[in-house]
């Protein structure tokens, strides 16, 4: 099947991103949808925006990979997730003899208007009618917006302003220790939340980055020394031995000598207290 069809960014932005099987179903109903009417599929005419398939099939086309093996979704799975986007209002199902006819509901309107509008639209109802004063209205909320716009760049030019530097080196932190945990597990590249509650959790540290990651080389090595026919699956261990090793690195700090006391005897004849 050739051809493409358009997804708008704000896709991350609504809940059906953290949904992983129903947004890949949708992903796929979206890609395999016929683009015209009257399409025949095992003798059922077809509509634009339609699709036919059973739902063992369905389980086959939806398989991923884990490490070096081959995985697939139950039908029960698949089916939860099919109820899930019915209940979202993103497509309808039907029954028939070849299996389940899946209909897209308005897909070219998320397409160009954005998912967020379709699950959030501003407003519903009817469209209201322009008024005599729409013109110049337009022109002062033009003239407003480019006011906003030189504020935005004039506030990005001025010095002592880190704040996008410093989402970008946070960015860049979070990547580097995402991409450490998944080359020390050494086990697929999916990340529960678990996993990505706790490398933004050490990645938010007072550490330097490189402390950080030979920490976790170190961690690693330490464990399989231990313990040779086990590894580290979460990154919620690495957290955990991080931050026992950053205190016990605080706690070594030198703490201030006391003072003796001929070195206070001495300090008080120095200042002329004593005599």
């Amino acid at each position: 099947m050739c051809g493409w069809v358009k997804l708008n960014r704000d896709v991350i932005e609504v809940d059906l991103w953290k949904e992983i099987v129903p947004f890949r179903l949708y992903l796929l109903l979206l890609t395999r949808a016929t683009r015209e009417d009257g399409r025949m599929v095992s003798g059922v005419p077809l509509k634009r925006g339609q699709y036919i398939r059973a739902y063992s099939k369905l389980v086959e086309d939806l398989g991923y990979r884990e490490g070096r093996g081959e995985k697939q979704y139950s039908k029960s799975t698949i089916k939860r997730s099919v109820d899930k986007l019915v209940k979202k209002r993103i497509i309808t199902v039907e029954e028939t003899n070849v299996g389940t006819l899946f209909t897209l509901i308005n897909c070219e309107e998320i397409q160009t208007k954005g998912f967020v509008y379709f699950f959030c639209p501003s407003f519903r109802g009817t469209t209201e009618e322009p008024s005599e004063n729409e013109d110049d209205t337009k022109v002062e909320q033009n003239q407003e917006r480019e006011k906003k716009e030189e504020k935005v760049v004039k506030e990005k030019d001025q010095p002592g302003e880190p704040k996008i530097e410093e989402k970008r080196d946070q960015t860049a932190r979070t990547h580097a220790i995402t991409e450490r945990f998944l080359q020390l597990r050494n086990h697929g590249a999916f990340l529960s939340a678990k996993d990505m509650n706790a490398i933004e959790k050490v990645s938010l540290l007072e550490v330097p980055l490189e402390n950080l990651l030979n920490w976790m080389e170190n961690i690693h090595t330490t464990h399989q020394q231990k313990s040779p026919q086990q590894r580290i699956y979460s990154m919620a261990y690495y957290e955990a031995a991080i931050v026992t090793r950053l205190e016990k690195s605080k706690g070594k700090k030198k703490k201030p000598q006391r003072e003796t006391l001929l070195d206070r005897i001495a300090r008080l004849e120095m200042q002329g207290i004593l005599q």
